[in-house]
């Protein structure tokens, strides 16, 4: 319930790194028809981002041509569903290998006699990492996904960080019992 990338005002509180996801709104690619494998470019028309601008703004069209700007949005999207499409397949190689577990992480406040334990995600196991065979060891390692694997697993680190920040701001969640049984 807490994003402190956000200020009480909504805001991005800077700097932040905004994820693809958010860059490309209030654009997104779609398929219009179920039995086509063939994307649009869509965009939300409740934003106050696109419109009929007459005097400001960056047109999308010159007559009937998409503009360098259209083109731009375009390529960004087709970028960020072939992103989509990579991390799909990396996620299903890591479950065809059984590498994921259910994560769970548990951070020590200095004061507090519980720690805070996030769970709800996935993550590499890294016993299991560790046992792999040798030539599935050997196909991660060359196609890439070793790689990816331990960005992953250094990435963790980030949700220390983050809930320092959560803690600079005063936004600590409150500690509550689980119930037992």
């Amino acid at each position: 319930g807490v994003n402190v990338f956000l200020d009480d005002e909504a805001k991005f509180v800077s700097p932040v790194y905004l994820p693809a996801y958010i860059r490309r709104y209030p654009f997104m690619l779609a398929r219009i028809r179920p039995d086509s494998d063939e994307l649009t470019l869509c965009f939300d028309p409740s934003s106050d981002v696109v419109g009929d601008f007459k005097k400001e703004g960056t047109a999308l069209f010159d007559g009937t041509e998409a503009t360098e700007t259209t083109r731009e949005i375009l390529k960004f999207c087709e970028d960020f569903e072939n992103a989509g499409a990579q991390t799909h397949a990396f996620v299903e190689e890591l479950q065809k290998l059984d590498l994921l577990m259910d994560g769970e992480v548990s951070i020590q406040q200095e004061g507090n006699d519980k720690p805070y334990i996030y769970r709800g995600f996935k993550m590499v196991d890294e016993e299991k990492l560790r046992d792999l065979r040798g030539d599935a060891l050997r196909k991660i390692s060359q196609n890439g996904i070793l790689a990816l694997i331990y960005a992953h697993l250094f990435s963790l680190q980030l949700m220390r960080e983050i809930f320092a920040i959560q803690v600079s701001q005063g936004k600590v969640p409150q500690v509550t019992e689980l119930p037992t049984g």
